[in-house]
């Protein structure tokens, strides 16, 4: 059987603009639907480990939804932070 997809991501990549410090450039948004195996892969606590340990920086934001205290926001900056990548969760 198929896993029903139920939530909906949207990720949206950036980049840091030159001679600016902290300022970003929207470069793309996709929105899409997953499934919760999907959804617990990209979550999940070694996935976050394995990212810190190459050196990008990751932060998670958990609030309560309709599956219970979860993850819904996920903001990921690469390690040598010229781009950043931000994944909001909506449980539908």
């Amino acid at each position: 059987m198929t896993q029903e997809k139920n939530i909906l991501m949207t990720k949206t990549n950036y980049t840091k603009i030159k001679h600016l410090k902290n300022s970003w450039k929207q470069e793309k948004e996709t929105t899409e639907k997953i499934d919760k195996i999907t959804y617990s892969r990209i979550v999940s606590a070694d996935t976050l480990k394995w990212f810190r340990s190459i050196g990008s920086s990751q932060y998670v934001q958990r609030s309560y939804t309709c599956e219970g205290y979860l993850i819904t926001y996920l903001s990921s900056t690469s390690p040598d932070k010229n781009n950043k990548s931000i994944r909001e969760f909506k449980f539908i």
